[in-house]
């Protein structure tokens, strides 16, 4: 049973890595052709729930015990507590200045 879970956790982690990479790549080919900082074309819930996504696992990855957390980093699972709040702050535009999001629920698909 516990070979099971850490195979579905690293299989969880690689996808949410390479989501990640994916909108790295096309926001940098976006930015390269001066469409701006984000390419438009990728839809904002998918954005949003990859950014979400490594936030969470980012998370409960620092917030282990100690021991639990040298034995998470043997298998190669590391999580950091300050990129975790940065990705799972990204899709509302909230910053450490505001204490309102950026982005208005006007435009989204939430009403």
């Amino acid at each position: 049973m516990t070979v099971y879970i850490s195979l579905n956790m690293r299989t969880t982690i690689s996808i949410y890595k390479s989501l990640l990479k994916f909108l790295e790549t096309v926001d940098a080919e976006a930015e390269a052709r001066g469409d701006g900082p984000e390419d438009e074309s990728i839809d904002h819930h998918f954005r949003s729930g990859v950014y979400f996504g490594n936030g969470v696992l980012n998370l409960t990855l620092s917030l282990m015990p100690g021991k639990l957390q040298t034995v998470a980093e043997l298998f190669g699972y590391k999580g950091d507590r300050q990129v975790a709040l940065k990705y799972l702050s990204l899709p509302g535009g909230w910053t450490k200045d505001s204490a309102e999001p950026s982005i208005s629920i006007r435009g989204s698909a939430i009403t």
